[in-house]
């Protein structure tokens, strides 16, 4: 009989290991199709990116090493959805706790430990989340709101790789 979830470690490497080729695919390999899934700047929002799409393909990996054993298709897809909408937004909560708790970071690898630590804590979080979120049964208008932010993400993920907007999160605007 076969498992019907993935290990939670084996889940966290696939997905760790997935980040790391991402983040530098687009260093690797420059062209339109790298651009939109890989990092194409350190920018915070551009790792939110790579995470976005490493919990696709992470997603899917699981799925097609478990699918003879999912008891509910649905649940596991919507549930999916979900830690792929909200993992990133995650993500970058736990990053900007260093600054909170430690200040500015000096150093370069410091700075590499801590998004580390970051991102595998992240994973971590959103993946224990989500077994107990494909647990429930969502409404259908739940089901929509996930959906919806999903798609939402999606398209602001490849729209802002070739044209970021207007405005920084973290800066005043200016005239304020």
């Amino acid at each position: 009989m076969k498992k019907n979830r993935f290990p939670m470690a084996i889940k966290v490497l696939v997905f760790y290991v997935s980040f790391m080729l991402l983040h530098y695919l687009y260093d690797w390999f420059p062209n339109t199709i790298t651009m939109i899934f890989s990092g194409i700047n350190e920018s915070v929002y551009q790792h939110m990116k790579i995470a976005f799409f490493v919990c696709v393909f992470t997603s899917t990996i699981e799925y097609l090493t478990i699918k003879q054993a999912i008891q509910s298709r649905s649940r596991f897809f919507i549930s999916r959805i979900f830690t792929t909408s909200y993992l990133p937004l995650l993500m970058m909560v736990i990053f900007l706790i260093c600054p909170i708790v430690f200040g500015k970071i000096e150093t370069i690898a410091g700075e590499i430990i801590w998004a580390n630590i970051a991102l595998l804590s992240t994973a971590i979080f959103s993946f224990e989340i989500e077994k107990h979120f494909e647990k429930s049964d969502p409404s259908n208008f739940m089901i929509g709101i996930v959906i919806f932010i999903f798609l939402l993400s999606l398209v602001q993920f490849v729209v802002f790789t070739f044209e970021l907007p207007w405005f920084d999160i973290l800066a005043t605007p200016p005239g304020w």
